[in-house]
């Protein structure tokens, strides 16, 4: 417990350095972040209409595109792609998912460690009574978090078919 301790302290007195030294990028539209949202049909879904913003303070700024599959009120996937580059703590706490690998599993679900298209992330997916759930989140491009969750569905397949339309490597390239 205490090397762990240890560790987030030195990790936040880096990161505040890194920080200080970064000046924040621009950010990608919301509008060109929808382009690389998902169209594929997910059968049973009604894909909803994409949304999103794009917001400034304090000198930092995100950008953020998002877009809601259906299936009944109590079933939903939101996939959010989000550009991070103007939030440079943010942005490092984010690169660490690609240091780590893990996988951890009780008979209520899953959380572990995943590569999709290249990019780290990681995938969590709970079975229990109360209510089934699935997440997939990457650090795609130094820049970019993409999140899929899924609300009422513990089917992570859904998830990755999602994914495998979406032009992360081409998501990865853009700059503003």
């Amino acid at each position: 417990m205490r090397r762990a301790l240890v560790f987030v302290l030195a990790l936040s007195v880096a990161g505040s350095f890194l920080a200080a030294s970064q000046a924040a990028q621009k950010v990608v539209s919301f509008k060109k972040l929808q382009e690389f949202l998902p169209k594929v049909d997910l059968s049973g879904f009604s894909r909803l209409k994409p949304g999103g913003e794009t917001s400034s303070a304090m000198g930092m700024s995100t950008s953020e595109a998002r877009v809601t599959y259906e299936k009944s009120d109590d079933v939903s996937i939101e996939v959010t792609i989000s550009d991070i580059a103007g939030v440079p703590m943010a942005q490092m706490g984010l690169s660490m998912m690609g240091m780590t690998e893990f996988e951890n599993e009780t008979e209520d679900g899953y959380e572990k460690s995943v590569k999709v298209q290249g990019f780290p992330g990681t995938e969590k997916v709970d079975n229990s009574e109360d209510g089934k759930s699935c997440e997939i989140m990457l650090f795609v491009g130094n820049r970019f978090s993409i999140e899929l969750q899924g609300r009422g569905t513990s089917d992570a397949s859904l998830l990755h078919k999602l994914l495998d339309d979406m032009k992360l490597g081409d998501l990865s390239k853009l700059t503003q």
